[in-house]
């Protein structure tokens, strides 16, 4: 089975996120609550910290053994990835929709980031 060219590449991001002292495993995170994160990363073009983010969720989340993945294949979906390009479009893609949802839903915005963006994953993407 041939290793997909965008693995190495979601692989090295998801390794980047585990570095101590960086992004959202930091002591203290970026956005410590899901009020925090749509408004740091509302718009199209979120920052690398607001993409970082998501994907730190969507694997803890979407890890296979989890019961509650989401519906759309989480991190799977994005291992479909030809390139660095294409992966942050994918990703941009779901921080814009996570950010819409929980815009919708304001009795997320002081729960922490991961269960309000847990919540925008679900609500995004399981229809």
């Amino acid at each position: 089975m041939r290793m997909s060219a965008a693995r190495p590449i979601l692989l090295a991001l998801g390794l980047a996120l585990l570095a101590p002292g960086q992004g959202v495993l930091a002591d203290t995170p970026a956005f410590p609550t899901s009020g925090d994160f749509v408004q740091g990363c509302s718009g199209a073009s979120p920052s690398e910290e607001c993409l970082n983010t998501l994907l730190h969720v969507e694997q803890v989340v979407d890890s296979s053994d989890h019961p509650n993945s989401t519906c759309d294949g989480g991190p799977d979906v994005l291992l479909k990835a030809q390139n660095d390009t294409e992966l942050n479009v994918l990703l941009t893609e779901r921080v814009v929709r996570v950010v819409a949802w929980l815009g919708q839903h304001p009795e997320y915005a002081s729960q922490s980031y991961g269960d309000g963006i847990w919540a925008g994953l679900k609500g995004a993407y399981c229809h």
